[in-house]
């Protein structure tokens, strides 16, 4: 029987699983399968969902990745408005 020290706490879990989701959904946004609308609701909801039980770095890898999209979001908008 595995010593309960070899198990990952919950934290470590719920960090690589938000990694392995993140990852998929992703490369789905990055070869079009969805939006970046859509992207955008998948990285809120995950981190709104893991925020203060996740690891830290995840926490921040997450809310980097939404800085990233409401910025690009934004450069379409003026490349779109032709400003």
């Amino acid at each position: 029987m595995a010593e309960t020290d070899d198990w990952p706490s919950l934290g470590q879990e719920l960090g690589r699983k938000t990694s392995e989701v993140i990852d998929k959904w992703m490369t789905a946004y990055e070869t079009g399968r969805i939006t970046l609308k859509e992207f955008y609701l998948i990285v809120v909801s995950v981190y709104d969902s893991t925020s203060g039980l996740a690891p830290r770095d995840i926490s921040a890898m997450l809310a980097n990745i939404e800085k990233e999209l409401r910025d690009e979001a934004a450069r379409r908008k003026t490349a779109k408005a032709g400003v």
